[in-house]
């Protein structure tokens, strides 16, 4: 990619970047408005996520200038929104011979970059903010509050019966789904906060972003309206959680569940606002990637072979349902391995990314893999 030759960003910099943005963001609001992928999801909350991204956009059109004017980032010398309307001003331009329009077509590397920037913002940014309004902040306050009650009551319980064990396995068993409730709201959080960003002031400004079809294949699967087709075919659990009759040993599982989630969200925290799909934002060295290069998709996987591997083993369910989830968990497994591998084939790239594959060899297991 080029880089911007000028070095001053003066006025008309900022107000051709401002409005090329409004322009951009506004028509991607239009659409989710006429034509919103999750129309028929959307819950009657005090806000959904169309509400959200309209007050968002409104944000922007009273925030951005006064951010731009005072602070003056050179990234606006190379906006990507005035990349995206050239290109698309381009396709449009008059009396074009065939020669002309064929080569206008094909995005060059820097109109890629921002076309993929966008898009990783819009698909993901919007996946993250509609299950965080639609699914998990509706229920926050609930799962706090239920988890308070069961605390109590099993205090009171233990204070006059003098019974600990039973009872704290008996909270194990009752709390277990809300602590993965409370778990994944943080982690969604945090990204719907990184999808939303990209400024230098939070240190999170995307570097680079990986363009290649396998690479968005790999990552788009697993989010919807992709998962309507995959939930089809690949089968990721059963109605029943982990049906355990054994209760020491579904406490155990609990713990391991809740265990490798909030694994999941340190590794999402450590992250922040460097956190999301095919983009390069910086390189992120301390606990746990100074110990294993993807701590994220190995716990994904040990999530999905907790709440797989029990149906299996401990019921008694036909020997097709059985071959179904086992398939089921070595695509998964296949897919997050082909997710890590697409990243690490953009993210090599990077020189930083290099010096860290030096220190930290392992990909998924310490010591193993």
């Amino acid at each position: 990619m080029e880089e911007n030759i000028k070095e001053t960003v003066e006025k008309k910099d900022i107000l051709k970047h401002y409005f090329a943005s409004l322009l951009v963001y506004g028509l991607i609001i239009i659409c989710m408005i006429i034509c919103p992928v999750y129309y028929e999801q959307i819950e009657d909350n005090p806000i959904n996520y169309i509400t959200f991204f309209v007050l968002y956009y409104l944000g922007y059109v009273l925030v951005a200038p006064i951010i731009y004017f005072n602070f003056k980032p050179k990234s606006l010398l190379n906006s990507k929104n005035i990349i995206i309307l050239k290109y698309f001003a381009k396709q449009f331009k008059r009396n074009n011979t065939t020669k002309e329009f064929l080569v206008n077509i094909e995005p060059k590397e820097e109109e890629k970059q921002a076309l993929m920037e966008l898009f990783v913002k819009v698909f993901f940014g919007v996946n993250s903010v509609h299950f965080l309004l639609n699914t998990y902040l509706p229920s926050f306050g609930y799962n706090l509050d239920f988890i308070k009650a069961i605390t109590i009551n099993i205090a009171e319980y233990i204070k006059t019966q003098n019974a600990l064990f039973p009872n704290i396995i008996q909270f194990i068993i009752d709390t277990g789904d809300v602590w993965i409730k409370i778990i994944l709201t943080l982690t969604t959080l945090v990204l719907a906060f990184s999808y939303l960003t990209d400024t230098t002031i939070f240190k999170n400004k995307i570097k680079s972003v990986d363009t290649t079809p396998l690479g968005v294949l790999s990552c788009i699967i697993c989010y919807y309206p992709l998962t309507i087709l995959t939930s089809k075919f690949i089968v990721l659990s059963l109605n029943e959680l982990i049906p355990v009759k054994n209760i020491t040993l579904l406490a155990i599982l609990n713990i391991l569940i809740i265990a490798v989630n909030l694994m999941g969200l340190i590794a999402t925290l450590r992250l922040f606002g460097k956190v999301g799909n095919l983009t390069n934002r910086g390189i992120v060295t301390k606990f746990p990637y100074n110990i294993i290069r993807h701590p994220i998709y190995t716990m994904q996987v040990c999530y999905i072979i907790l709440t797989s591997i029990p149906v299996i083993i401990l019921n008694n369910i036909p020997i097709d349902v059985k071959i179904a989830v086992i398939f089921a968990i070595f695509v998964w497994i296949g897919i997050y391995y082909l997710r890590a591998i697409t990243e690490e084939r953009h993210l090599i790239n990077d020189p930083d990314y290099q010096k860290y594959v030096e220190k930290v060899k392992y990909r998924f297991i310490p010591k193993i893999w």
